[in-house]
């Protein structure tokens, strides 16, 4: 840690500005990742309190079918929770702040580490079920507050790292959680209802030391109209007297968006001159959700000595990103490249699964290539769509529209989470390995949605990216408008397997 922050420093970031980085992560994203894996790992641990319960309860056996959908919904009802929180999370970081929304998001993660540690001691499956629901909702808020607060507390130039760190500390929460999964240490029977409580001691932790953060110098100054706390934040923020070149920036952004005040979800939505931002999100947090990350993570933990497997390479992952392959990459190769990558490894690497999965029960050395491939696809979503996706929501949009396609972002993310969930077992039982090339089509759209319609945002202020994607919407019109005309003269060239395209394409100009 020591060398990374040294590094930090000398790529000018100031002493507080990474005090803030990396104790909100540490507090905050942490509790992200560690719940992300915690959720879904005592499910036999909490089907025989199920059982044991309902017998109590009712007087008779759970029945199998019965019981699977109740452990079904105690995963899938976090994901529900997470939806909840991502709905949530817009109204209040418009009205209590960036730093206020995550101390609130802390003490209700204090109270649901208090309801899971007193599982066993309720005795009903009922209040399980809830308090996983509670988690869901904290993680919700989390996933949407905390980059939104280090993308704002963030100078341009340095924007990608400062949000990168907070991804980077949700794998060290897996890897946490990891650990405190295994029979030897809280995984067993005995301990599992402290395993989903750990999270209240990093929730306290927060608590105490967010008060003492400025808030982010952009919501007071432009949501607030607080010009002297503004002021003030960023003086904290940047260690030096003169801010006034921020200030006046700040403003140019304030001025820019008059038309955009107060924009809700539903209104940003519908708003035509956001449209193209929007759909943006849209695409790339579905490829991100759809890359089939969820079939890999399923595969690496199929066998108990996978665990292992999984654990060991996570660590050589986190050693990965801290030797400048991802936090100090994103400001200098640039987010496109990265997201290009990413989406180029999962589409290649689902074919190649395919092939590698089914062939691993007639050739003896097949499963270890199948491992090596399903490691090198985790890598390449972990260094670009994983936390490069959430750098590009945040930098799409103005200040007053951010909030809320920062949610539109996360409820997508939770959702298809949620029914990824549900639906992938259902379709992996049926065509086993085969599910890899259900993702194929949506790694390669996005991958081809990328690199021709999306602008690389590093080193740009907000108020640049946006007037890059009003230029460009300005020539997409000029060459929709010039399309109009030629199909006006050669009716001939209408139609075909292309109109469907050029008619989505008609509504986003439009």
């Amino acid at each position: 840690t020591v060398p990374g922050l040294l590094v930090c420093f000398s790529q000018g970031f100031t002493k507080q500005l990474v005090l803030v980085t990396l104790l909100t992560s540490l507090g905050s994203s942490l509790q992200l990742g560690y719940n992300h894996w915690v959720v879904n790992y005592p499910a036999s641990f909490i089907q025989d309190f199920y059982n044991v319960t309902y017998q109590q309860k009712k007087k008779a056996k759970l029945e199998d079918t019965l019981l699977n959908l109740m452990n079904n919904l105690t995963v899938a009802v976090y994901s529900l929770g997470g939806i909840i929180g991502s709905l949530l999370a817009c109204p209040l970081v418009d009205k209590r702040g960036r730093r206020g929304t995550l101390i609130i998001s802390n003490c209700l993660s204090v109270i649901s580490a208090i309801l899971l540690g007193f599982t066993t001691m309720v005795n009903a499956y009922e209040y399980i079920i809830f308090s996983h629901l509670i988690t869901g909702v904290c993680s919700g808020i989390f996933f949407s507050a905390i980059p939104l607060y280090l993308g704002e507390v963030a100078p341009r130039n340095q924007r990608g790292s400062i949000i990168t760190t907070s991804f980077f500390f949700v794998a060290i929460g897996t890897l946490i959680s990891q650990i405190l999964c295994l029979p030897e240490v809280l995984g067993s029977i005995k301990d599992w209802p402290i395993l989903l409580s750990c999270t209240g001691i990093l929730a306290l932790f927060q608590i105490i030391t967010l008060p003492t953060f400025p808030e982010s110098p952009r919501y007071l100054l432009i949501q607030k109209k607080d010009e002297e706390k503004a002021r003030t934040a960023l003086k904290q923020l940047r260690c030096q007297g003169n801010v006034e070149e921020e200030i006046d920036e700040l403003y140019q952004e304030d001025y820019s968006e008059r038309t955009e005040k107060s924009m809700s979800i539903f209104k940003l939505v519908l708003y035509r001159g956001m449209r193209w931002q929007v759909v943006s999100v849209i695409i790339v947090i579905c490829g991100r959700q759809l890359t089939g990350i969820i079939a890999v993570r399923r595969a690496l933990s199929e066998e108990m000595l996978l665990q292992y497997i999984n654990f060991a390479f996570l660590d050589y992952n986190l050693h990965d990103l801290r030797h400048n392959h991802c936090i100090f990459l994103i400001d200098r190769v640039g987010r496109k490249i990265l997201l290009l990558s990413g989406f180029g490894v999962s589409s290649i690497l689902s074919i190649l699964l395919t092939m590698t999965l089914e062939l691993q029960i007639t050739i003896k050395w097949m499963p270890y290539v199948s491992l090596s491939l399903l490691l090198i696809f985790l890598m390449g979503f972990t260094l670009g769509p994983g936390p490069v996706s959430q750098i590009i929501t945040i930098e799409l949009f103005l200040q007053s529209s951010r909030s809320a396609g920062v949610t539109i972002g996360g409820l997508l993310y939770w959702l298809l989470t949620f029914l990824t969930e549900i639906i992938f077992k259902l379709v992996e039982t049926r065509i086993g390995s085969y599910s890899f090339l259900f993702f194929w089509p949506i790694c390669i759209s996005t991958f081809i949605f990328i690199f021709k319609f999306l602008p690389e945002t590093k080193n740009k202020t907000f108020l640049e990216i946006r007037r890059y994607m009003s230029n460009y919407m300005t020539k997409k019109i000029k060459v929709h408008e010039k399309q109009s005309k030629n199909r006006s003269e050669y009716p001939e060239a209408v139609g075909g397997p292309l109109c469907g395209l050029r008619c989505w394409t008609r509504w986003v100009v439009a």
